[in-house]
């Protein structure tokens, strides 16, 4: 047989019982898939460590930072639709009107992953870990899930009162979603609830001094006379905080100042807020409310004496305290007090056996 016969043979038989085996034809695809996947893999693997390597070098720069004057801010990313807007706006709103309320501090932000979900658990750990190695005072990312009033959520962990890394305190702000509704007053809202995590003391106004607290009580006046709740641009948890904020500036230089007009609103708020909690009924929130109007109710009686407010005080403020005695804190601290006034008893029972039997 010639040479190309032979090799006519070979070819007529490759093509009839190797060519067209279905067996060899899956085979193939699949060694070709595998070929694609282990590829995949190599190349995810080079784009983490090139991440990596960036993250590395972020936490390097926002170290230096740290170590200026001012704030170091890391803003993670934003989940949900219009996400890249909503992280733009609290950036914007930081930026514009942070230092407002930090009485001039200076805020330097850095765009970071975010470690994404609420900040408990493994999420918690990983943003308390990621302060440690950068330096920064407090992480921010969020999630934008709906328009409504609380539709925008901002979570983060912050080192505001000198806390280490490890001891980050959690927050989740409840913001309105609809961002083109975002005005100045809607930006400064997100902008004083942020700093205040950042400096806790913005809510006890004795930290500051008067002048310093004065002015941050004439911005509250006007954020709640702006984003009134009737309106509905704020969940009621974000109006309260600033209403509560209000108040303790009010009460607190009502004792060295007259503020009447502030007052007057005040008692004004705290009455509008007690009537909503019929509807959303909040005990917390109730005894606030209770304790900042009859407070306000007996400061403003005593520069023109009106028993009718007199009265209306004396029934908020038992109220409150009758709420506060139902308290687990208040219980627990009755339980100590009655314990140590036992003992302060036994010492002078033993104080005068001791004196008695050596007499």
């Amino acid at each position: 047989m010639s040479e190309t016969s032979l090799f006519s043979l070979a070819a007529s038989w490759l093509d009839q019982n190797i060519l067209v085996s279905t067996a060899l034809i899956v085979a193939g695809a699949a060694a070709v898939f595998s070929l694609a996947v282990a590829l995949l893999i190599v190349l995810l693997r080079a784009a983490n460590a090139l991440v990596g390597s960036a993250g590395a070098a972020s936490n390097r720069k926002v170290r230096r930072s740290a170590q200026e004057p001012g704030y170091t801010l890391l803003i993670g990313e934003f989940g949900g639709y219009s996400s890249s807007a909503a992280r733009a706006l609290i950036e914007d709103a930081l930026g514009d009107y942070g230092p407002e309320f930090s009485f001039g501090a200076i805020f330097k932000m850095f765009r970071v992953r975010g470690p994404g979900g609420r900040p408990e658990g493994v999420v918690l750990a990983r943003a308390r870990r990621r302060l440690e190695r950068s330096g920064a005072d407090m992480l921010v990312w969020g999630a934008r899930l709906s328009d409504d009033s609380d539709g925008l959520r901002i979570f983060g962990v912050s080192r505001g009162g000198a806390l280490t890394p490890h001891q980050a305190r959690p927050f989740t702000l409840l913001l309105p979603g609809r961002l083109r509704s975002f005005d100045e007053a809607g930006r400064r809202v997100a902008a004083y609830l942020l700093a205040k995590r950042l400096q806790p003391a913005l809510g006890h106004p004795e930290s500051f001094r008067d002048e310093k607290v004065a002015g941050l009580g004439d911005t509250l006046d006007q954020l709640l006379t702006a984003l009134p709740p009737s309106a509905g641009p704020l969940c009621r948890e974000t109006y309260r905080e600033l209403e509560t904020d209000f108040a303790a500036i009010t009460l607190h230089l009502s004792e060295t100042s007259d503020r009447a007009e502030w007052l007057d609103r005040l008692i004004e708020r705290r009455r509008a807020t007690l009537e909503a909690l019929k509807q959303h009924p909040d005990t917390e929130a109730q005894i606030d409310a209770r304790l900042d109007l009859g407070r306000a109710l007996i400061k403003r009686a005593e520069t023109n004496f009106d028993p009718v407010a007199v009265r209306e005080a004396s029934v908020h403020l038992n109220a409150a305290i009758d709420a506060l005695r139902k308290h687990a804190v208040i219980r627990k601290a009755q339980r100590a007090s009655d314990a140590l006034a036992r003992a302060q008893s036994l010492v002078e029972t033993r104080r005068r056996f001791a004196v008695n039997f050596s007499a």
